[in-house]
């Protein structure tokens, strides 16, 4: 369940976080319409989506921080299910998050607020625009870059990883099946030891 911020929290928002890593800005919504918005759009969420752990992420509509009035309000309105159905399928895992506008006078501002996942990395499945099947981007400081071997080793042995319990479980397995068979020719050396020694009792000759 996402608990959604409001207009006063977006202002605060914007005026004293600069862009970074679980923040980003656009002076207006673009309604995605063509496969270029729709291939954006999918970039932004996966790429935040990469970089979140434990706070919420958030791409805010409609402002432009370096403005004395920041609030511009987005020109076009649309609605949270749109975008859960456009982005459906094409994340993979997928991604939690929730849109929604908040409204000060005639201005809106278009929220789209990401909950921070343990599931990473968030793969892109689909070819579109200008992204394609199996990319996995990050949001870096205030740009969107490609995951590094850094990241790829972070999303799985990091300790935010919903992965790492397996893997150290996995590396647990193959120790104990390596020591079961470390014992077991143990075992095997040991009884053809006291089998040649039992054959040199019975003939009386020491064997090499």
């Amino acid at each position: 369940m996402i608990t959604q911020i409001t207009f006063d929290e977006v202002v605060k928002l914007i005026k004293t976080s600069p862009e970074q890593a679980i923040f980003d800005w656009k002076s207006d919504f673009a309604p995605p319409t063509d496969d270029e918005k729709r291939g954006e759009l999918i970039k932004d969420i996966s790429a935040i989506a990469n970089a979140i752990t434990t706070s919420y992420g958030f791409i805010i509509y409609g402002v432009d921080p370096r403005r004395s009035d920041p609030i511009l309000g987005i020109s076009a309105r649309y609605d949270d299910a749109k975008i859960q159905q456009l982005i459906k399928g094409k994340i993979e895992p997928p991604v939690k998050f929730l849109y929604y506008e908040v409204t000060a006078g005639p201005r809106a501002v278009g929220v789209l607020q990401i909950i921070p996942t343990r599931s990473r990395p968030h793969i892109i499945r689909v070819d579109i625009g200008k992204v394609r099947k199996g990319q996995i981007v990050i949001r870096r400081g205030s740009s969107t870059d490609g995951a590094d071997i850094n990241d790829l080793f972070e999303f799985f042995y990091g300790q935010h990883s919903k992965y790492f319990q397996n893997v150290l479980h996995n590396l647990r397995a193959n120790v104990d099946q390596q020591n079961a068979t470390t014992n077991y020719l143990r075992e095997l050396r040991e009884a053809s030891e006291q089998a040649r020694r039992d054959m040199e009792d019975i003939i009386g000759i020491k064997l090499r």
